[in-house]
This record gives structure tokens, sequence and C-alpha cells, in this order.
């Protein structure tokens, strides 16, 4: 029995594993406040701000609109991963030397930083470090993969080429043509890590609502004021942290993004016998194809993968068909799968694929721009925030606050994506017939 779950309504079942995952039940904001740091959005990035603003000394008010990790940062596949989307030297190419390393760095830095938060806060998020998986399906991106290989195993850190049989033993699959295996990546319980980042924030002195929207945002007397249902905040700093669920709150900044619709999928515990054959290692995986997913086998013995479906508007259906036949394509081990439930949520893209902070006025900034690197990168922009609100020089950023620029023809970006997932999709599929039919494995 396929059981949706509505991403207006529920978080998914599959956050609640861990006891970090309990609700937090906090209370609506009633009456007029006033605070240092007053943070809107209750994700991973917008707790991370308040965590650290309160730790500095800030007094801190967060809004959220519905639940903590109600948005993104409970919906995601957990994955935590050290580098952002693009190749080092590409990342040098579009920052420069100085700002483009010190992003490098920075990602590359993020999972210590989330273990750290982790192990300081006691965050029962069922956190671990396997590595991450990342699967080639055509020789150009094997030839990628090996050079980002070449670029860490030179400086030392702990990756690997995987040629075809080694990426087959370690996935459980021998779909792929190779892989990379990179040792620093981690995996943990997304909804139980936010969860327990608020709960710490909560502890540093920050205070924290849940239900209430932030509904008009003016300046008045040299202080922001936010206005919501009940009352009301006065803040000498605001940080809008959003993401893909920002909306018209500050004039322009939701044309800076697109908000995708992700659909991820759960199955039932898999037997004992095909448990043991896939990702043993317990690394979560990614491959190369242009519409990429995550895999990733839970404590429990479900497999949680992504899958596609109607990228924008109401939620649909999702595509059953081609989400279930791809998984079985990679892990025909697995015979007839049994999905037990799936949910959706959104991501926030942008025309250059990479997390923006935003100075959009004295004392206001906006962190935003996933793509789908949430997990540790917003722990890091976060902590980013609280610095730009304790006086850190902007010199000393992980990159320094930028102007929003609207994405062009903004109201007819939706259908363009969507014709795009459509091509991506046509030509992930001519590229994986071609894997099938060129690349047989031989015994």
């Amino acid at each position: 029995m396929y059981l949706p779950l509505q991403d207006d309504e529920k978080l998914p079942r599959t956050a609640f594993t861990a006891k970090g995952g309990a609700e937090l039940g906090l209370s609506e904001l009633s009456g007029a406040q006033s605070a240092d740091v007053l943070v809107i959005g209750g994700g991973i990035g917008g707790c991370s701000a308040a965590l650290h603003a309160a730790e500095a000394g800030s007094k801190v008010i967060l809004l959220e609109a519905h639940k903590i990790g109600w948005g993104a940062s409970g919906r995601n596949g957990g994955h935590v991963a050290p580098a952002t989307k693009h190749d080092p030297d590409e990342i040098i190419a579009r920052y420069g030397t100085a700002a483009g390393q010190r992003l490098i760095d920075a990602a590359e830095e993020a999972p210590k930083v989330v273990a750290d938060l982790i192990a300081r806060h006691e965050i029962d998020c069922e956190f671990s470090v396997p590595g991450i998986v990342s699967a080639a399906h055509t020789p150009t991106a094997l030839s990628s993969m090996a050079k980002r290989v070449d670029y860490w195993a030179s400086r030392g850190r702990p990756v690997e080429m995987l040629d075809r049989r080694q990426a087959a033993a370690t996935i459980g699959s021998d779909y792929y043509l190779g892989a990379w295996l990179d040792r620093r990546g981690a995996k943990l319980n997304p909804l139980a890590y936010v969860r327990g980042l608020a709960s710490a924030a909560i502890k540093a002195g920050a205070t924290l609502y849940e239900n209430t929207k932030a509904l008009n945002l003016t300046k008045r007397t040299g202080k922001w004021v936010v206005k919501t249902p009940q009352g009301e905040v006065r803040a000498d700093t605001v940080f809008l942290c959003t993401n893909a669920y920002t909306d018209n709150l500050w004039p322009g900044l939701r044309q800076t993004i697109v908000s995708v619709r992700a659909f991820q999928f759960m199955t039932r515990p898999l037997r004992d016998n095909v448990l043991k054959t896939i990702l043993p290692g317990g690394q979560p995986m990614t491959d190369s194809r242009r519409l990429l997913s995550g895999i990733r086998l839970h404590s429990d013995g479900r497999l949680q993968f992504g899958g596609q479906g109607p990228a924008f508007g109401p939620q649909g259906e999702p595509a059953w068909r081609p989400t279930l036949g791809r998984l079985q394509k990679i892990f025909p081990q697995l015979g007839e799968i049994e999905p037990d439930f799936w949910w959706t949520g959104f991501m926030a893209m942008n025309s250059d694929n990479s997390w923006h902070i935003h100075e959009l006025s004295s004392g206001l900034l906006a962190m935003l721009g996933c793509n789908g690197r949430g997990v540790a990168l917003a722990t890091i922009y976060g902590r980013e925030l609280a610095r730009y609100a304790h006086g850190a020089p902007a010199s000393d950023f992980v990159l320094p606050p930028t102007p929003p620029r609207r994405i062009f023809a903004h109201s007819m970006v939706e259908p363009f994506v969507s014709g795009l997932i459509q091509y991506y999709a046509f030509r992930d599929a001519v590229e994986i017939r071609r894997l099938e039919r060129t690349n047989p494995v031989t015994s």
C-alpha cells in the first residue's frame, strides 16, 4: 500500500527513527518582543545560525511558519558531503584563488563541523562516517571522477577510485562502469539533526517559535520589525533562512531561485539475504546521471531512494514506473520492490548551482540556494551568518555576501525547467541504454 505524505501536512515518517526526531512542541509567538538577531526559517541553516549567534552572546529569536525541520531540512536523503557540486578547479576559476580556496576548505570541513555539533550537543541523529560512493554511468563521468580523486589523493585525503569490479562489490551492483569513494562523507537522520540543533539553540539561550509565519518586514527607527499573526519582533539583524520556501517577504528574493519538487521513497525492510548484498559498507550513494538521486540503507533495513514526479505545482502522484524500474536495474536482486511510503519537498535551485548569502540591506541577510547540497553547507552558512552578526569582516567569510540576482524571465522558468528535466531524462536514458549495450560485465 502506498502512503503519500503531503508536503503541506506531514514530515516523512523515516525521520522519526531516531530518539532526537521527536517533535519539539514549541509555542506560537504572541505579543511584541525584541532581539539582537531574528532568524526566519527553522531549517538546518536557520537553526545553525540561531545556535551560533546565541552561543556568541546574542539575544536570538527564531520564527518557523510550520514545525522545526518542516521544509527541505526534514525531507532530504541525509547525505553529508565534504564538497560542493563543482570540481575544485571550477570553483577557483569562478571565485578566484583566495575565495575559491576558502569555499573548497569550508565544504571539506563541513562534515567535521556537523560531527562536532552532534557530539558537543549530544544530538541523537544516527550519524556515521562510512564515506559516500559516487558511481559513473558513462566514460566521461568516470574520467571526471578520476580527476577529482587525483586532486584529493595528491593532498593526502582518504579517497579512492574504484574500477568496475570494486564498484560492484562496494555498491552491490555491477550496473556501473566504476565509482569513487570519499571516506570523508557521512550520513545522518536530517530531521533529528535539525531538531537537535534547535534544542541546542534553546539551551544556548535562543527563543524559538513554531507555527509563526513572518507576514511583513519593515525598518523603523533603525530596527527591523517583523509582523506575525499574533505579534511582532523588533531586531537589529534579521536572517532570512527560508531557502526553497522563500516567499515575497522581501521583494524580488523569491525570483533568485527556482523551487523544484523532489520525491523520496522508502521500501519495506529488505529480506536479510538481499539486505547483505546492497551497499554492504553502509555508504550512501549517488550516480552521475543528470537527474541523479541518492540511495541509502537505513538501520531498520529499509532502502531510501530518490525518484521522479511532477516538479512544480500541487503534489502529484510520483512516476512509479520509471522510478522503480531504475532501482530494479541497479539492484536486480531486489526482485519485486515493496514500497512502503513516499514523500516530497522542494529544493532551491539557482542559475549557478551554488549557495549564496545575500546582503539585502544593512542588517538584513538571506541565505539560499542549496541545489541539493543542504545538510553540510547549510550548517556552515548558518555559522557564517552568525559571524556576520558579531562583526566578522566580510573578507573572512567563506564567500562574501553578494547582491541578489533575479533569474531572467522568472515567470517562464517553470515550463523551461520542466522541459529541461524531460530533456535530461532523455539524455540519461540514451546513455544508460548505451551503457547496458556496450559494457556487459564479464566473468
